[in-house]
């Protein structure tokens, strides 16, 4: 059959934009001309690049690849264009161009997918992002071989291309099925005896989704209690799943175990960057706190965190979403979290210690202290001193509270919230987390502060009690919030309708610990 003097092929594709893929159309004419590949429509340096894979792959599995005159469209040109997922739909657009394989190979899939230099086809990052998008357009998915993602596993047509040369056969095969590993690999908070008004703690903000700091000299056992938090935390709903699935798929991170109920628990170091910790870079790219959606992002050594970085958590803390201003537009990644964070008291980490003397003066423990910054400072919660165990705490490891009846409660608690808030008799008197929290979602108390107030039902007697130590604390008015949410919490565990002084002194008492009380 005599070919036409210009010819096109017209594959569907994606590009990732936040933690959402963008359709494009990749257009490939052959035409007459100077011999050479040209790419336009607003490519990265990966897709350029790909200019001499897909010709080499192309040769490798034995197609025909003359030199041409070939030039790429890739459709809407006003979109930036990233990553080497191109590969795959320009070779296949070449090839229904110059009528290699027929154009129904392609029709109602979303192709995506780097090529090799020997022909062979590799999976890319945001394998999750691809198919919801091609889900949406009711189309089927064609990759690199890769794992079943959520939405192949709801029944989406997946098929894997391992070589270019299986497209003569149209041999396709189906995504390799994950491994099922059962159950959460968290530790058990019954490895770590002793410390239970740490694990007490831990338990209230677990219940309510409350920001904590630990405060205590080394071995004290901060890090180990804030490992083990994701054991007391309920499992991941199914929408929390395709969240938090989603994010680290397009980070290129595994995501099989997200996908089984497992909260993302992620603990970056303090040498983090802003784009590390927040995001950004170029491409945009998600930071922790955005991968620990749904989860916990522990920040071990707080202070050593830069100043500039750590007031960056300010917005996602209390809008659950990082929002990127870029010369391009505006980047959004969710970033719902519980932040878990750990300190010494003192550089050396001994002031207040009874076992060892503090070797730092007053002024440093101040400047170390305020490195963290008041604002920051006022939207955690609950501050809990942990000290160092003794000789036969460390013995009884194994033997402590476990983590079984430390989540029973916090799963009480968030039932008995959820209850309370469709028998307030009032619409307007919310819990102070969504109703869902029973289900397992991560998010933080989010209602109104009058609407918080109201749902506490305080007393004469409460509201003077509250008044004082607030006076007494010098809480601020964000202070005086996050305490009285904190009391909600209690309450909530102990299945009270109403906050009472109780619930508000041991709220307030988290809010102040001993050594910076001592040293201001």
């Amino acid at each position: 059959m005599a070919r036409r003097e210009h010819q096109v092929g017209f594959v569907t594709t994606a590009t990732i934009q936040g933690v959402e893929a963008v359709l494009v159309t990749v257009e490939v004419s052959v035409g007459s001309g100077l011999p050479g590949i040209h790419i336009v429509g607003m490519p990265d340096t990966a897709i350029q690049e790909a200019r001499q894979r897909v010709r080499q792959a192309l040769k490798a599995a034995h197609f025909e690849m003359r030199n041409r005159f070939v030039v790429v469209n890739l459709a809407p040109s006003s979109v930036k264009k990233v990553g080497s997922g191109f590969d795959l739909p320009i070779a296949l657009g070449f090839l229904i161009a110059t009528e290699q394989i027929e154009p129904e190979l392609v029709k109602g899939r979303l192709c995506v997918g780097e090529l090799s230099l020997d022909g062979s086809v590799r999976a890319v990052s945001g394998q999750l992002a691809f198919e919801q998008v091609a889900q949406a357009q009711g189309w089927g998915l064609m990759t690199g071989p890769t794992v079943a993602g959520v939405f192949t596993r709801r029944g989406q047509e997946h098929v894997c291309l391992g070589h270019l040369s299986d497209l003569r056969d149209e041999c396709f095969a189906e995504p390799v099925a994950a491994v099922p590993q059962g159950g959460t690999s968290c530790a058990d908070y019954s490895d770590i005896a002793g410390n239970d008004l740490a694990k007490r703690a831990l338990q209230i903000a677990a219940a309510g989704s409350h920001a904590l700091l630990m405060v205590g000299p080394p071995g004290s056992g901060k890090s180990m209690l804030a490992s083990r938090l994701p054991s007391i935390l309920p499992p991941l709903s199914e929408d929390e799943r395709v969240e938090s699935a989603l994010i680290h798929s397009v980070a290129g991170l595994p995501f099989e175990r997200i996908l089984q109920g497992d909260r993302p628990f992620r603990a970056p170091h303090h040498g983090a960057s802003r784009a590390g910790l927040i995001g950004g870079g170029n491409p945009t790219r998600a930071g922790e706190v955005s991968l620990a959606h749904n989860g916990v992002l522990f920040l071990d050594e707080l202070p050593e965190f830069g100043s500039s970085v750590l007031q960056l958590l300010r917005q996602p803390m209390e809008q659950d979403m990082v929002a990127l201003a870029r010369a391009s537009g505006t980047v959004t990644f969710p970033a719902r979290f519980m932040l878990v964070a750990a300190s010494n008291p003192c550089p050396c980490g001994f002031y207040g210690d009874p076992r060892r003397s503090c070797t730092c003066t007053a002024p440093q423990i101040g400047r170390y202290q305020g490195r963290v910054g008041g604002p920051l400072m006022d939207r955690i919660g609950i501050i809990v001193d942990v000290w160092r165990s003794d000789a036969a705490n460390v013995l009884n490891t194994g033997k402590g509270t476990s983590s079984a009846r430390l989540k029973e409660g916090v799963m009480n608690a968030r039932a008995f919230a959820a209850w309370r808030k469709g028998h307030d008799g009032s619409q307007s008197l919310p819990a102070p987390m969504p109703a869902r929290t029973s289900e397992g979602a991560a998010s933080r108390p989010v209602a109104p502060p009058a609407a918080l107030l109201a749902s506490c039902r305080l007393g004469t007697k409460e509201r003077a009690s509250l008044e004082m130590m607030a006076e007494r604390y010098q809480l601020s008015g964000r202070g005086i919030i996050c305490a009285l949410s904190v009391a909600r919490t209690i309450a909530d565990m102990e299945e009270c309708e109403k906050v009472t002084s109780e619930h508000l002194l041991e709220a307030v008492s988290f809010r102040k610990n001993d050594r910076e009380a001592a040293v201001a």
